[in-house]
């Protein structure tokens, strides 16, 4: 920590602290992130985890890694300093005036093109979130916080365990179904809705009340000024059916947003991303997810909040109303033909999904007894209206 001077904290949460900080050899801003190292090695291999991940990723619309280093007991990750906040702030400080809709395409495309980097890398974020979405002055775009992000060994493994922000949390996550890299899809669709309308695409006063609206994929229209487009992908991300939403790669492919990505990459990326789009204009549809045996997954809850435990008589009430609002949506669903996946995955006897499929592990409801009450990161008059 000698070679660094602390300028100011930047925020606070149950991992520790993100800090401004000065290095004092180079005379550059940084971000750095202090982390609480746990007591167990296991715990501390896990904390150390986002510094391996973040190391490994070098794209312009990432949040680029300086350096990690112990010290007194934490956990330092030096990164970029994103200098126009982050886009929570943005959408915050709008005070209900619409952003245009250029703007909105500008920061979308970045974080397509940082979601597909990582994807691409068989890496899962986990929680993207408008908080998790940084700025800098020169109209950059990018994607941090990847300390819930997950490695994929092998293109066909499906994380056992999710951790995510409520709001963004996509239905497979409530309905204790697999999971893969289109539940980040539903997040960063929850992202687009934001920005277009300045409010999160479902809310609740109640863990049922999202639940249910999520699973049902119950929003409100984007407001009618903006283009066909724009409500065409909100309405292709939010798929109650992972294997129907689309990819990264598919979704910069559309030419709406293939003229704004060209705008974003370097040089030397710019052919490899064209080759990219033309691979995956050839296989579009092509590949399958294969109907199997789903899995039950435990949901690890994180969010801010008042605490407060959903009593026995909800918890029951959720279950049954959730199952009712499957059983009729999965009906539809069946009838679904084509996937988007991992490219080239096409077979489910893989051993990785049959040694999760053999665990037990605890339903929703059991995760909800112990979680926090909902906090919306916008206003709370949003949530009542």
């Amino acid at each position: 920590m000698e070679d660094y001077k602390v300028l100011k904290v930047l925020g606070e949460g149950s991992f520790g602290r993100a800090l401004l900080v000065h290095h004092k050899i180079s005379d550059q801003k940084y971000a750095m992130k202090e982390i609480r190292l746990p007591m167990s090695s296991s715990d501390v291999e896990n904390s150390r985890k986002e510094a391996i991940l973040l190391a490994k990723m070098k794209h312009p619309n990432i949040v680029a890694y300086k350096e990690s280093f112990e010290a007194d007991g934490h956990l330092y990750i030096v990164m970029e300093y994103c200098d126009d906040g982050d886009l929570m702030q943005k959408i915050k400080h709008q005070r209900g005036k619409l952003f245009p809709e250029d703007t909105i395409c500008h920061w979308f495309v970045q974080m397509c093109l940082g979601v597909k980097h990582i994807h691409d890398k068989r890496v899962l974020h986990r929680d993207i979130k408008s908080k998790n979405v940084f700025l800098t002055q020169n109209g950059r775009v990018k994607l941090g916080d990847f300390g819930s992000a997950r490695l994929l060994a092998h293109p066909l493994s499906y994380a056992c365990t999710y951790v995510g922000t409520p709001y963004y949390v996509p239905p497979e996550i409530w309905e204790s179904m697999p999971y893969n890299n289109k539940s980040d899809i539903w997040s960063l669709g929850c992202i687009l809705y934001e920005l277009c309308t300045l409010r999160h695409p479902f809310q609740a006063n109640s863990w049922k009340q999202l639940i249910l609206k999520i699973c049902k994929g119950s929003y409100n229209p984007l407001p009618s000024h903006y283009s066909y487009e724009l409500h065409y992908l909100i309405k292709e991300m939010f798929k109650r059916n992972p294997k129907n939403r689309p990819s990264a790669s598919t979704i910069l492919a559309r030419s709406c947003l293939t003229k704004f990505a060209k705008n974003y990459l370097p040089s030397e990326m710019t052919d490899e991303f064209k080759q990219a789009l033309k691979e995956t204009r050839k296989h579009q549809g092509t590949a399958l997810r294969p109907k199997g045996k789903s899995a039950t997954f435990f949901l690890i809850q994180e969010c801010k909040g008042e605490s407060s435990k959903c009593n026995c008589l909800e918890s029951e009430n959720i279950i049954k109303d959730l199952n009712e609002c499957t059983k009729e949506q999965r009906k539809t669903d069946a009838e679904a033909e084509t996937s988007e996946v991992f490219p080239g995955v096409t077979d489910l006897s893989h051993p990785h999904r049959r040694q999760w499929e053999k665990r037990t592990f605890n339903t929703v409801v059991d995760v909800l007894e112990n979680a926090s009450l909902l906090s919306s990161s916008f206003t709370s008059e949003e949530v009542k209206s």
